[in-house]
């Protein structure tokens, strides 16, 4: 299957997805027991997008524990990091994506210990298929940190072609597993 076959698939798959409220509380249940997550003073995470596994609560977590929290936002084809706190503002893109405003706080990504990343479907190897701008390959290419991504059990994909550039993550937290890649 292509990428864009992919997204189209997957987008399927999340609208029939059942009893996902519970799902998403075992996503949560084995993330905060992983030390990556323990163990980050900081977090990098994007507010949900449509039918994703919603990360408010994650967010809600990390703040309760004194986590810092950053987001990102396209800026001229450049993806970069913004520190999000309770009442920061957020404004809305021509394609629905909630990012930071103007007078938000930048943060440099290599400084942030976890960086949770989004993605329609991934492989076990840790290979993503994302929206298809290539912001987060980009920005990882150069990331130290731990990289994670939190999705349902159907978003995982036996296979799709990896390109030069792609960038995988190092676990794929499920309702049913934690898939360590590579």
């Amino acid at each position: 299957m292509e990428k864009r076959e992919i997204r189209r698939f997957i987008t399927d798959q999340l609208n029939q997805l059942e009893h996902r409220e519970q799902k998403e509380q075992q996503i949560y249940d084995h993330l905060f027991a992983l030390p990556e997550w323990k163990n980050a003073q900081s977090i990098a995470i994007t507010l949900s997008f449509r039918n994703e596994c919603a990360t408010e609560p994650i967010i809600l977590k990390a703040w309760e524990l004194g986590k810092q929290v950053v987001i990102p936002k396209v800026m001229h084809q450049e993806m970069r990091f913004f520190e999000y706190l309770p009442n920061s503002p957020l404004i809305e893109t021509k394609m629905g994506i909630r990012e930071p405003d103007d007078q938000a706080v930048e943060r440099s990504l290599s400084a942030v210990d976890l960086c949770i990343v989004p993605g329609r479907a991934f492989t076990r190897q840790g290979y993503r298929v994302g929206w298809g701008g290539g912001f987060y390959d980009r920005v990882l290419a150069d990331y130290h940190g731990h990289t994670l991504a939190v999705a349902f059990e159907r978003q995982l994909v036996s296979a799709f072609e990896v390109e030069p550039f792609d960038q995988p993550v190092q676990q794929i937290v499920t309702e049913s597993e934690v898939v360590v890649c590579q």
